[in-house]
């Protein structure tokens, strides 16, 4: 692999040596500069902690008290009289808090996710599109700084009703973190895939119809070789996020690797 990735960024022309490749390395090949691709996902899941100063901050910006009186005693939630109301709405998530002696599921699947607290239990709901999924979670099983907590904080409070709320949110993602980390470094793994895979072939395609004498297998493992470059280029701008600029002149320098590769295999082919 090594040599390969040498080969390619020293002197691509000479990439037609390795053309009789197999592609199950050649994905290989691939997967390993996916795999850098999703460096900044892996770092994140593996380093996450809680949730940063600026969530916190929105949570605390929009979230608002309840007209009624409300409280969570012994993990239940009480209210002094029957109430429904919106307490953190954003574009993330809703929060709400509902009194009432049973709980209507239809009228939380507007926004999505929305997350109830009801009695002495919390509703996660979730709008697809085979309907409205819902989950339960008993309020004893959150973080114990919510057990006990009133929900009509004033501005001395408020602090402490905060720091509670962001105890228990931390500890629910912790809680879950190898699902949706795992699936946020799936996601940036295979969207790397594809995203390579779709500019091999393009520009495979492309080539191929010019020097068609060249098996258009061939013509893709040279390309996917010729196209490490861009792969580095694309594996840096997702960790440091390049200016604009400067990212449009790294492209034009890994396109430049793949224009050599093609003039070298244009000039054997004429011999």
């Amino acid at each position: 692999m090594f040599e390969r990735v040498r080969t390619a960024i020293a002197a691509p022309q000479h990439l037609i040596l390795f053309r009789k490749d197999r592609l199950i390395w050649v994905f290989l090949y691939m997967l390993f500069f996916a795999a850098l691709f999703a460096t900044h996902e892996i770092v994140t899941v593996s380093t996450y902690d809680g949730i940063s100063w600026q969530t916190q901050e929105t949570i605390r910006e929009n979230g608002v008290s309840p007209d009624a009186d409300c409280r969570i005693e012994d993990a239940v939630l009480q209210c002094d009289e029957e109430t429904r109301e919106v307490l953190f709405e954003h574009t993330t998530l809703t929060f709400s808090i509902d009194s009432h002696d049973s709980i209507d599921t239809e009228a939380y699947g507007e926004y999505s996710p929305h997350f109830v607290l009801h009695g002495d239990t919390l509703y996660v709901y979730l709008d697809t599109f085979a309907g409205i999924f819902s989950h339960e979670k008993p309020i004893a099983e959150l973080d114990e700084a919510v057990h006990n907590i009133d929900l009509n904080y004033d501005e001395e409070t408020e602090l402490e009703f905060f720091e509670a709320v962001y105890a228990a949110v931390d500890a629910e993602i912790l809680a879950y973190r190898g699902l949706w980390g795992t699936g946020l470094i799936l996601f940036r793994l295979v969207s790397g895939l594809l995203l390579f895979n779709v500019f091999v072939l393009l520009n495979a395609f492309l080539i191929q119809r010019r020097l068609r004498k060249v098996p258009f297998k061939q013509m893709f493992v040279m390309m996917s070789y010729a196209s490490t470059l861009l792969f580095v280029v694309l594996v840096f701008d997702a960790i440091y996020s390049f200016h604009f600029i400067l990212f449009i002149l790294l492209l034009f320098v890994a396109f430049r690797q793949t224009s050599r590769l093609a003039l070298e295999i244009q000039r054997q082919i004429q011999r």
